[in-house]
């Protein structure tokens, strides 16, 4: 008996013993990604008003508010998140008029620089510029660093404003044209 009890005994330990905890680890991995973008808050829209474009001769008056000085200048903020964005420029023709009939002596077209420029993150800003004298398609190039994140960190710039023959004579009317600048990430 006193066997059997023996028995008992430690098999009811053995049930009542609690068994060596077990542990275990692992990890998660938490991921997310930014798409390469540009974007702005505003759009880059707006107007380079040069005014009366002709002095009392008829001719171009290159001292136009805005020629003299160099040109004049759109400033836009833009962001991006890719490593070294690509920044366009093109315009549609020169700043023009276009006449009935065309006569000997006279012109329809101002041409002039189409600029934009972009700071840089690092130091200084890249840009290209289109000419409408002589368009060749629009012409780019890459910012070589990623875009500063500041306002005012692109310009787009109409200068160099001038007539094929300066002793032409501007048709009387609206003169019009359009810049067209892209910034893409890359």
């Amino acid at each position: 008996m006193k066997k059997a009890i023996l028995i008992a005994l430690a098999a009811s330990s053995a049930i009542a013993t609690p068994a060596l905890a077990q542990s275990t680890s692992g990890t998660i991995a938490v991921t997310g990604s930014v798409a390469a973008k540009c974007s702005v808050a505003t759009p880059i829209t707006g107007t380079i008003a040069l005014n009366e474009l002709a002095k009392a001769d008829g001719t171009f008056d290159t001292s136009t508010p805005g020629v003299a000085s160099g040109g004049l200048t759109k400033t836009f903020s833009v962001v991006c998140t890719s490593a070294n964005p690509k920044i366009s420029v093109s315009a549609d023709h020169a700043l023009q008029f276009v006449p009935t009939s065309a006569s000997t002596g006279y012109t329809g077209d101002v041409h002039y620089t189409a600029t934009i420029e972009a700071d840089r993150a690092g130091t200084g800003f890249a840009s290209v510029a289109y000419l409408t004298e002589t368009p060749l398609g629009i012409q780019s190039v890459s910012l070589g660093d990623r875009l500063k994140n500041a306002a005012g960190n692109v310009r787009v710039k109409a200068s160099a404003f001038h007539t094929v023959t300066a002793t032409d004579l501007l048709y009387a009317g609206s003169y019009t044209s359009t810049i067209t600048v892209t910034i893409a990430p890359v």
